[in-house]
Parts: structure tokens; C-alpha cells; sequence
């Protein structure tokens, strides 16, 4: 498995779109522009691949200074259960440190908690159900 930055015009940047469409977007009924969202094109992607092909992918946007979100993470259905969600999100981290952070933050679903409380997050507040999904969530925190 090798980790790489994204650009835009990567292909595999419009791979790392087409798995977060069908996976967190397609079942609501929800534009595909929806995924470009204001963080969108400031964010850094990265993903993991093998032979060339998309596994996983992690979107770390700086919010406001030293303030960073973790978003769009996205296990390929057939790669889960293998431990790329947790690498992804390792490297978000340290990449979040690298880059000054005070805070990372990121919106959890439910059944994710567990993988993040193993990296040092923590829950904050109620859980919610997101507006445009209709998926239950919850904001954890790490703060360093």
C-alpha cells in the first residue's frame, strides 16, 4: 500500500470523487456538487493505492489558523475492515501537525467512533443526524 498527495487534476483525485459520491451521497438522491464544498478545492488529499488503483481517501482542510477538520473519509467497500481508514487518518494527523495544529476536529459517524478514540480524539456534545444524509454523527476532537 503506498500513500500519496492528490492534486485535482489527478485521476485518481476523480476516482477519490466518484467513491465519496457513491458512498456517502448517491443513496440520498443528492447532486453530485455536493461534494465541492468550500473546502473543497484549499484541502489536502491524500490516498491510498496499490497496483494504481484507489483503496481509501482523507481530505484535511485548515479551517481558521491552527484549527484543522478531517473530512471525506472514504474506505473503498471492498478494502474496509483492513485498517486503511485508520492509516489515512494517521497521516491526516500527522500531516495537521506537521502544519502547526492546535485542533483537529473531525464529524464521526457512529459506528467509526471507536477508530477514532484509538488515535487520541475524543467526543464532543450530542450526536446528530446530518442535514443532508440523514446519517447519525458525532464532532470529535483532538486537541494537542
Amino acid at each position: 500500500m503506498e500513500f500519496i498527495y492528490l492534486e485535482s487534476t489527478d485521476e485518481l483525485y476523480k476516482d477519490a470523487l466518484d467513491l465519496r459520491y457513491d458512498l456517502f451521497f448517491r443513496a440520498s438522491g443528492l447532486p453530485r456538487e455536493i461534494l465541492f464544498d468550500a473546502l473543497e478545492s484549499s484541502s489536502f488529499h491524500i490516498a491510498a493505492i496499490e497496483n494504481g488503483s484507489l483503496c481509501a481517501y482523507g481530505r484535511l482542510s485548515e479551517e481558521i489558523p491552527r484549527i484543522f477538520k478531517i473530512s471525506q473519509m472514504v474506505v473503498r467497500p471492498d478494502m474496509q475492515g483492513q485498517g486503511l481508514g485508520t492509516s489515512v487518518l494517521t497521516k491526516l494527523t500527522h500531516e495537521a501537525l506537521e502544519k502547526g495544529a492546535e485542533e483537529i476536529y473531525l464529524n464521526a459517524r457512529l459506528h467509526a467512533v471507536s477508530m477514532y478514540e484509538k488515535l487520541g480524539f475524543k467526543a464532543s456534545g450530542q450526536s446528530y443526524v446530518a442535514k443532508s444524509t440523514g446519517v447519525p454523527h458525532i464532532k470529535m476532537i483532538r486537541r494537542v
